[in-house]
């Protein structure tokens, strides 16, 4: 099993989820300020894996790979709770059937301005290659979300195969992601027997131009291998329209890519891609290999991300890609924090999600192994305080192995509530042993 991850909401919901997520409630802490906001218990989801979103009322959305009425998956609300109750509730808005709903979420949502979530299943219907679907809201306080499948994959047509990662979308309603399989470019390099030709694709989904429409895909991009295979993160979106984002394999060694997707000078046109930077296998070179995680994009133009593997200590490292002076030149990396390799140290092992800052330009993130336990860590990494210095990193939290009721093996990415709270899922432990929503104090 595949453990991934958030990036962006629709403009105009960005900030809404970065400052309006809401009240902690008053569950019991545990250890170094973690506590768990809710546990999954199979019949009501199982395995949360992608990233967390929030409405304007600070209630949280998420999926389940596994469980619900049909076993194949949910998504979920969960209602921030109003003074005096402390209890999150949880209402299950889809279960799916692995019919032509689609089945196994794996990604997290995104919302549209008109409150309707988006979000893709790696399987179902009769392809077997995954789906893109709307949830659409009720028009009444707690009518019945309505499922609608915008696209289904078709990799024996060149189209992509198991979409992964969080969507992102622009202002005019294009919903853009990647499939980990398929593409046009069906070769030897990118077989793989238990799945299907093809080193995946990113697309574009456009909206239709009359009500209950068809949405129309295009490929933007089919991976070659050569430069980047198996995207597994989603890209994202700068503010002129480029689109960014990681492979886990392919490039000039097979150690994953940075690459830019720009889009084309006239409407119809050929997007341009670009690597950014090719990493080196981990025993060639301490920098750090196969990103698994989306990028996050900062400052003037520089961008952020994690690998699974490599470094230092070969336990995976944070690294920045700075643009260069002059257009057309190499882009620098910088290693900010190499992690131990698992079990070989307390700091964590193995990050393979995204990155946000805070207003002091700290780090959050997580590792899917290492600490104390071995069952993942939360971290803070704090910038130097001159330049050229060392970033240093704190383990906020970390998780217990398997079963822990404090959680174990965070996945997705995270989101910053009130009073400097954070909120992440891990795919195992809780209550119930079936995955929980956390929280961590910073």
């Amino acid at each position: 099993m595949k453990h991934y991850q958030p990036q962006f909401l629709w403009a105009g919901l960005l900030l809404v989820c970065a400052v309006a997520l809401f009240f902690a409630g008053s569950t019991p802490a545990l250890a170094q300020g973690e506590w768990i906001v809710h546990s999954f218990d199979g019949t009501h989801g199982d395995q949360p894996m992608g990233s967390l979103v929030a409405d304007s009322a600070g209630n949280l959305y998420g999926t389940t790979f596994e469980g619900g009425t049909n076993s194949w998956g949910t998504v979920y609300e969960l209602v921030r709770p109003v003074p005096p109750k402390t209890a999150w509730t949880e209402n299950i808005l889809h279960s799916f059937t692995n019919g032509t709903d689609g089945s196994e979420p794996i990604a997290g949502l995104i919302f549209d301005s008109a409150g309707n979530v988006y979000g893709t299943n790696i399987r179902g219907t009769s392809s077997r290659h995954g789906v893109v679907f709307e949830l659409q809201a009720p028009s009444t306080a707690g009518g019945k979300w309505k499922e609608i499948v915008l696209h289904v994959f078709q990799p024996e047509t060149g189209d992509g195969a198991m979409p992964i990662g969080e969507l992102v979308g622009d202002a005019a309603g294009n919903l853009y992601g990647v499939t980990e399989y398929g593409g046009a470019n069906q070769r030897l390099a990118c077989f793989n027997s238990s799945q299907h030709m093809g080193c995946g694709s990113v697309f574009q989904l456009s909206p239709p131009t009359m009500p209950r429409g068809t949405w129309t895909e295009t490929i933007l991009h089919s991976f070659n291998y050569g430069q980047g295979g198996w995207p597994e993160g989603g890209a994202i979106l700068d503010a002129q329209g480029n689109l960014y984002g990681t492979t886990a394999g392919g490039g000039a060694t097979g150690a994953g890519v940075v690459y830019r997707l720009s889009p084309p000078a006239t409407e119809g046109g050929a997007w341009t891609y670009k690597v950014l930077h090719a990493f080196r296998p981990a025993i060639e070179s301490s920098e750090g290999g196969r990103p698994r995680g989306a990028l996050t994009l900062r400052g003037r133009g520089i961008l952020y991300g994690t690998t699974s593997e490599g470094g230092t200590y070969a336990g995976g490292t944070i690294f920045e890609l700075t643009p260069p002076a002059v257009p057309g030149e190499a882009w620098t990396e910088n290693v900010l924090y190499s992690f131990a390799f698992n079990g070989g140290g307390t700091d964590g092992s193995i990050p393979a999600a995204a990155v946000i800052f805070d207003q002091t330009g700290s780090m959050y993130g997580t590792t899917t192994a290492g600490g104390t336990a071995n069952g993942g860590t939360f971290f803070r990494l704090t910038p130097p305080t001159s330049p050229g210095g060392d970033w240093t990193e704190t383990v906020l939290h970390s998780f217990g192995q398997g079963n822990a009721k404090d959680g174990g093996l965070p996945s997705g990415g995270l989101i910053f509530g009130k009073n400097g709270v954070l909120f992440g899922v891990t795919q195992l432990g809780g209550t119930n042993g079936e995955g929980a929503v956390y929280g961590v104090t910073k």
